[in-house]
């Protein structure tokens, strides 16, 4: 009983730590990713846009930046081969 008790407590506990953060600064690289670009289309839902980190990367779906500005303060980045995307920083 007190095994089972033990268990179950330790994955409530795993499971609150790790939860995700509210900060609102969202890059390639911090844990609000968001989705993946679709393989092979590079489709992402909505409004969002592919970004690419590089050649051969996989891209992720972000705010599409329009007419040159992005919400929230963030920078409008080009890349060679896409649509133009926001974020806090551009590669």
């Amino acid at each position: 009983m007190w095994r089972s008790l033990m268990v179950a407590a330790m994955c409530v506990v795993g499971l609150t730590a790790c939860g995700g953060s509210a900060d609102a600064d969202v890059d390639l690289g911090s844990q609000e990713q968001g989705l993946a670009c679709e393989t092979g289309t590079g489709a992402c839902p909505g409004t969002t846009v592919c970004a690419y980190t590089g050649p051969g990367d996989e891209g992720l779906c972000r705010p599409a930046c329009i007419n040159g500005t992005c919400s929230n303060g963030q920078t409008c980045c080009t890349q060679p081969s896409g649509a133009p995307y926001c974020n806090s920083f551009c590669y």
